[in-house]
């Protein structure tokens, strides 16, 4: 069990912030390891705020910025970019629950990883290495409209706020910052809402399991996001698309 648990924190920190889905990958994790019961699936959500903890030491300047000027621009596109996601996801929470299954999330793999590849092929790429996006409230529409493509399981936030925000004109890795800066408050929200349900019944040593969790996400989650920005400035997006298909590919053949 406790082996388990530390196998999940650790995908979870690798995988929150690269384009490859990481509910899915904690949803077919869970499954391979036959762990699906009730505290499984609030560990799987809680532990998520560890890894977006993770932000604030990347994007340090952002959030000074965002604290400084509360009112100001910047805080005003991130609440734009929320909005879509919140929204629809509330109103199909039900629905959405309903479908993280194995299968639902290797078709989303595979399809999320087309549209990675093809994002990259069809979009330029520009030269200018941005870890603190300028981001207009036309780019926070649209980045928060392909936002809600990731409630589909296996299609990865990460992945549809980088291509919204590539589409809207951010490079590369601009729109990768604001991927992770707009996870912030869009995970806090969720994982509170996740435990103002669920706390109340938690036992002291789940308590403790979930903290060791966030912490372990936190860290690993740390030392991925660096070397993502890295990857996508240098070579692009296109290895994540192939390692989504092959995965779902995998998967859809062999276990379904």
């Amino acid at each position: 069990m406790l082996f388990s648990l530390l196998l999940l924190s650790i995908v979870e920190g690798i995988s929150e912030f690269l384009p490859v889905s990481s509910t899915g990958h904690m949803i077919l994790l869970s499954h391979w390891l036959n762990m699906n019961e009730p505290f499984i699936q609030s560990f799987i959500i809680v532990i998520q705020f560890g890894a977006i903890l993770a932000v604030l030491g990347v994007e340090p300047s952002y959030f000074k910025q965002s604290l400084q000027h509360p009112f100001g621009k910047q805080n005003r596109a991130l609440v734009i970019a929320m909005l879509p996601v919140l929204g629809v996801g509330f109103l199909l929470k039900d629905a959405i629950k309903a479908i993280f299954t194995p299968q639902v999330v290797f078709m989303g793999l595979i399809v999320g990883g087309i549209m990675l590849i093809l994002a990259d092929a069809l979009i330029p790429k520009a030269s200018s290495k941005t870890n603190a996006p300028k981001v207009s409230y036309w780019q926070a529409v649209m980045v928060g409209c392909w936002q809600c493509l990731s409630l589909w399981p296996g299609m990865s936030r990460s992945a549809m706020t980088i291509i919204g925000g590539m589409v809207s004109g951010l490079n590369r890795v601009s729109a990768a910052s604001f991927s992770f800066v707009l996870a912030f408050p869009i995970m806090a929200i969720i994982c509170g809402y996740e435990l103002s349900s669920s706390w109340v019944s938690a036992t002291a040593t789940e308590w403790c399991l979930i903290l060791g969790g966030i912490a372990t996400s936190f860290f690993v989650a740390r030392l991925t996001m660096r070397w993502f920005l890295g990857v996508v400035h240098r070579w692009g997006l296109t290895a994540f698309g192939v390692y989504r298909i092959a995965v779902g590919g995998i998967g859809w053949v062999f276990f379904t």
